[in-house]
């Protein structure tokens, strides 16, 4: 079976030819470049560098406590270890390629594509001497692309990511109950979590998922306790092997004589729940992430409701927000990125959502694949508003 990182390095050597690059270049300190898992997915623990030329040669030069597990995963043609350090090795390998366009991981954009520091910068830079300062490119082009468009191998994860987050929901929704706090139905999850021996996809650690009964932000879960009558927004995601799912799901707690969510709530509900299928209809690719925004921004405002705060979706994959394109509006804080084309192979969380300062909120996110022809739901999605009973019930 072709080992992930060989799908991922086999994806950037195609890149750089389509884009007459001889070399990329990744140097990282511990792990401190946040594309290296893409093409290693071995802890490393000390400096190292990788090469990957357009014509297919990829090297590793890593120090020998390193040597042994990057040459076990097979990924590399050859794994150099260096002593007693890593500059006299890695330029005697660059001088001997001569390559005449070399990447490196910078951008003024996307952090995502920022993995070389200044410092290590300034190191190359002095090593290899003024004959290469014309030869340096920006790898954020392709970068993008191998980040986003996710190998068969990538997209399994993904979904196992997607099944065991509806899992850990399925098992939450019935101990839902009116009197426990936000941070009590965090650790619900959390238990969950444990039994089944995984993290959550964001800090990669045992931490539950945002549960908002109000202050409808990016926070941890609080003290507040829910009571009959409050909504409740669940905000979650899984890791499985490097890879994250991130699904939102809300709940309305049933006042006692209540047999439904009263008109408002459901009306917020609803709106939000069909401006999530306004999105997905309307992605395929070719399509901008602005178009996909705006079909789904309008249908919330033309609703009644404020204009979303945030973007209508975002990438998924080894991050919770992956980076690359954003269906969103052009604003400035996107960078562009809203104008980037949706191709088949992305993974994408959609979450138009309904949020008010005065007023029931909501968030239903879903997670789909970009195909050739339109997009396919990896997630189940939530169509009804989740019902809590009332004590006694």
């Amino acid at each position: 079976m072709t080992s992930l990182g060989s799908e991922k390095i086999a994806q950037a050597v195609s890149c750089l030819r389509d884009e007459d690059i001889d070399m990329w270049l990744i140097l990282s300190t511990e792990g401190s470049d946040p594309c290296l898992p893409l093409i290693v997915e071995e802890y490393v623990s000390g400096s190292s560098a990788y090469v990957i030329t357009g014509d297919g040669k990829k090297v590793a030069i890593v120090s020998p406590i390193d040597g042994a597990g990057i040459k076990a995963s097979g990924v590399f043609d050859e794994v150099i270890t260096f002593s007693p350090g890593l500059d006299e090795t890695l330029k005697a390998l660059i001088f001997e390629l001569n390559p005449g366009r070399i990447a490196l991981n910078y951008s003024r954009t996307d952090g995502l594509c920022d993995g070389l520091t200044l410092g290590k910068y300034y190191w190359l830079m002095d090593l290899l001497g003024p004959d290469f300062d014309d030869r340096y490119v920006s790898s954020e082009n392709f970068l993008k692309q191998l980040r986003s468009i996710k190998t068969p191998e990538e997209i399994r994860r993904t979904r196992e990511a997607v099944r065991l987050t509806q899992e850990i929901y399925s098992s939450v929704f019935p101990r839902l109950k009116p009197g426990l706090s936000e941070k009590q139905v965090s650790d619900l999850f959390v238990d969950e979590m444990i039994a089944r021996r995984v993290v959550s996809g964001g800090d990669k650690s045992l931490s539950g998922p945002m549960v908002l009964k109000e202050r409808m932000t990016h926070r941890l879960p609080g003290d507040a306790v829910i009571e009959p009558g409050d909504f409740l927004v669940m905000d979650y995601s899984i890791d499985y092997r490097g890879y994250a799912s991130d699904i939102a799901r809300t709940a309305y707690f049933l006042k006692p004589g209540e047999t439904k969510a009263p008109a408002p709530m459901q009306k917020a509900f609803d709106t939000a729940v069909q401006a999530v299928t306004k999105a997905l209809d309307a992605m395929k690719p070719g399509v901008t992430g602005v178009e996909v925004d705006a079909v789904a921004r309008r249908h919330i405002v033309d609703a009644g409701f404020p204009e979303i705060r945030h973007a209508t979706g975002h990438q998924i994959g080894r991050k919770v927000h992956d980076g690359g394109v954003m269906l969103g509006p052009r604003w400035a804080r996107y960078k562009g990125a809203s104008d980037g084309k949706l191709e088949a192979g992305m993974l994408f969380a959609v979450e138009p959502t309904v949020l008010q300062d005065d007023g029931p909120c909501v968030i239903v996110e879903e997670n789909v694949v970009v195909t050739d022809d339109g997009m396919e739901l990896m997630s189940k999605r939530q169509m009804e508003l989740i019902l809590v009973p009332p004590p006694g019930k």
